[in-house]
């Protein structure tokens, strides 16, 4: 409820006071934070070796907040120059990879090799299956998630990786929020956007809501991406070689 400008404030301050209780006082409102604020608490965390432990303690036992490491501070932290710290980040950060997922994931990329994908029959399952949320080339669609336009890695093995594992690595962008109102409601989506007094959702709909901080009872993420787990239901092998095939065009 309290303006991002204040909560940038408090987390600045906290910041400041060089004790244990710091990290852990941050990370436990984890689930409640927006974007902005998220980015900062990781920044402010990861700052400090004692406290990057802590951090490290925290991912180790919350997949959810392990896949919202980015890229950017995997790397940072398992690099650093306290050589302690760097070892164990790069044994924790490198985990986290859900093991029933990965099987689903190998036996497709097992099958890929072997497969002749059929772009025109992708571009078919592509409306059926993906347009709900994702808009690529002449297909209409809606611009829930990540634009495919820009993914430069289109290989099979990074396409069916994240089509079929969504939650192997999740930007803060695309992460589920629950909003509780005072009123009973409780929309659901993308924090798309956050003002001092308000934030915007973007809904499964694709339609954007903005909903005042003093309306707000709880915001609550899932720590899961929007995209759903279980595509392979819908999409066996060769159908997923044709997905492929229409996207790496």
């Amino acid at each position: 409820q309290i303006s991002t400008e204040l909560q940038q404030a408090a987390v600045t301050a906290l910041g400041r006071m060089n004790r244990l209780a710091t990290p852990e006082k941050l990370l436990a409102g984890w689930a409640g934070y927006g974007p902005k604020i998220r980015a900062q608490v990781l920044d402010l965390v990861a700052s400090r070796p004692a406290w990057a432990h802590v951090l490290l303690d925290r991912a180790e036992k919350d997949p959810a907040l392990l896949a919202q490491i980015d890229p950017g501070r995997r790397t940072a932290l398992s690099q650093h120059s306290n050589a302690k710290l760097a070892e164990r980040a790069a044994a924790v950060l490198g985990t986290g990879i859900d093991a029933n997922r990965q099987k689903v994931v190998e036996r497709y990329l097992a099958a890929m090799p072997g497969l002749k994908g059929d772009a025109a029959n992708g571009t078919t399952l592509f409306g059926n299956a993906c347009s709900a949320c994702h808009k690529f080339g002449d297909i209409p669609g809606r611009l829930v998630g990540p634009d495919l336009a820009v993914v430069k890695d289109r290989s099979a093995g990074y396409l069916v990786t994240h089509i079929l594992d969504p939650n192997r690595a999740l930007e803060d962008r695309y992460v589920f929020y629950t909003a509780t109102l005072h009123d009973g409601r409780t929309p659901v989506g993308m924090v798309v956007g956050e003002a001092s007094h308000s934030l915007t959702m973007l809904g499964l709909d694709g339609v954007e809501q903005t909903i005042l901080r003093s309306e707000l009872r709880s915001l609550v993420s899932s720590g899961r991406s929007l995209m759903p787990e279980g595509l392979e239901a819908a999409l066996d092998e060769q159908a997923m070689a044709d997905l492929v095939a229409f996207l790496a065009r």
